[in-house]
């Protein structure tokens, strides 16, 4: 197994000697690197694998994002999706994408400025559409909506610690912070 290093442009295999899998463009015969990658060739096999450095900046079809509601329309939520889970970890985007969450994906309510912790359903439209469905997708973060301060769980219910309202909100179990 051989690694190397390769710039986007650059030539990684000739078609007739290697089959190559990842990040790669094929012109002419050749293949070439669509980015900054690494580039590992097995010659016993014939196939180079093309790895990125860089994950996508923008968020694959079944990742776990995490999103602000921003607004309410007729047909969905709109949200603004501002990082992506890796593992256990939480990665900035670098970029905000902006993304919709339609009624029939959210199992319970949710109010405008609460964080979000979802899954990327679709990436077709400049918008990605977003679900809420299952135990651990929902609110992780809500505010009161008469004061302000942030919401107390008690139960399955949120409750202000100041001036004592009570919200119903659909609450990602695990993961809502206090």
């Amino acid at each position: 197994m051989k690694k190397t290093i390769v710039t986007p442009g650059e030539l990684v295999a000739y078609a007739e000697e290697f089959e190559t899998k990842g990040a790669v463009l094929a012109v002419d015969h050749k293949y070439h690197a669509s980015a900054l990658s690494v580039a590992t060739y097995d010659e016993k096999s014939h196939v180079a694998v093309v790895k990125p450095v860089r994950g996508s900046a923008y968020p694959q079809p079944g990742a776990v994002v995490y999103c602000q509601v921003t607004g309410k329309g007729r047909r969905a939520y709109q949200l603004r999706c501002f990082a992506v889970e890796e593992g256990k970890n939480a990665a900035d985007l670098k970029y905000p994408v902006s993304g919709v969450l339609p009624y029939f994906f959210s199992d319970g309510d949710i109010g405008i400025g609460d964080y979000l912790r979802a899954k990327v359903v679709s990436t077709y439209g400049p918008p990605i559409v977003v679900s809420i469905r299952g135990p651990t997708y929902g609110v992780i973060l809500s505010r009161c909506p008469k004061c302000g301060a942030v919401l107390k769980r008690r139960g399955m219910m949120l409750y202000c610690p100041n001036c004592g309202a009570e919200v119903k909100r659909k609450i990602a179990v695990g993961h809502y912070a206090t």
